[in-house]
């Protein structure tokens, strides 16, 4: 085992707290900087334990710390309040890192997969008056919800059984949470994806797509970012990768010939792992020299 798994609470909204996984590297003299990592699920399913053994083993033998962070899902939390506490969380590393974290640094890497990708360019593209990531890591992310897929019926999602309003109803839970099963989570998301009103559980009327999509401007100023998204991508549409990767000032982009969105859970051994080598390379050469 390359790593040591720790977990800290490090905020509350209302009556449930956020937690954070660390998986620390046993080898303390060799630690490089720490990977902030949020998890996909369309922001309305998954959990923070998410990351396969292969990756983190990966990872954490290059000297990486794992740190994976709860946020609270919608459609009990909309987006507004997911990225304030996302946003606390990222505060809260760089508060930490050197004390309640015993780290030598707090140099760190946001790294997301698909809507967790969507959160950490979002964060990098508002971090204010907070320390700037090294690098940003995307896999098969998004960086504006005004993306036409998002609002009307997908033809991938409608070949699964369709979801009625009535069980979307039952579904929704009276308190926030940041984790649930996954059979009732996903038939969420399913439900607004076969329906073109996922967004709809993200957003009120007073929330707009816009205020909470980057631009190219934003997208231009963000640091230096691994992307890998795959060519036929029945989900999120590589279009979203391909673009970043042409106006990130510092971007290295890999189109991965699949159609599996999460291929790096579906298709390690052919994908996943090669895509995680490379990263690792890249932050190699991203990382600060102090």
């Amino acid at each position: 085992m390359t790593y040591i798994k720790e977990t800290y609470t490090f905020d509350q909204y209302l009556s449930v707290p956020l937690a954070a996984t660390f998986y620390r590297p046993t080898s303390t003299t060799d630690y490089q900087s720490t990977i902030l990592y949020f998890h996909g699920g369309g922001l309305i399913f998954g959990q923070r334990e998410d990351l396969p053994e292969s990756y983190l083993e990966l990872l954490t033998s290059a000297g990486y710390g794992v740190l994976s962070f709860d946020y609270l899902l919608a459609p009990e939390s909309k987006l507004d309040t997911i990225i304030h506490y996302a946003h606390k969380a990222v505060n809260w590393f760089v508060d930490e890192a050197p004390t309640s974290l015993a780290l030598p640094n707090a140099h760190y890497y946001l790294f997301g997969r698909s809507a967790g990708a969507y959160l950490s360019l979002y964060l990098a593209a508002h971090a204010d008056d907070r320390p700037q990531a090294n690098g940003l890591i995307s896999l098969y992310g998004y960086y504006t919800l005004n993306e036409a897929s998002f609002s009307i019926p997908s033809r991938h999602f409608l070949q699964f059984n369709r979801v009625n309003d009535a069980t979307v109803k039952a579904l929704i839970r009276s308190k926030p949470l940041v984790a649930g099963p996954m059979d009732e989570r996903f038939i969420l998301y399913l439900a607004g994806r076969q329906s073109g009103q996922w967004l709809n559980h993200l957003l009120t009327p007073n929330l707009k797509a816009a205020d909470y999509s980057l631009t190219t401007q934003q997208l231009q100023s963000l640091p230096p970012t691994f992307l890998a998204a795959a060519a036929q991508d029945p989900d999120v549409p590589a279009r979203q990768s391909r673009l970043m990767s042409k106006h990130i000032r510092d971007a290295e982009f890999h189109l991965i010939d699949t159609n599996e969105h999460d291929f790096d859970r579906t298709q390690m051994e052919t994908h996943g792992l090669a895509v995680y080598h490379a990263m690792i390379e890249w932050i190699n050469q991203h990382s600060p020299t102090t």
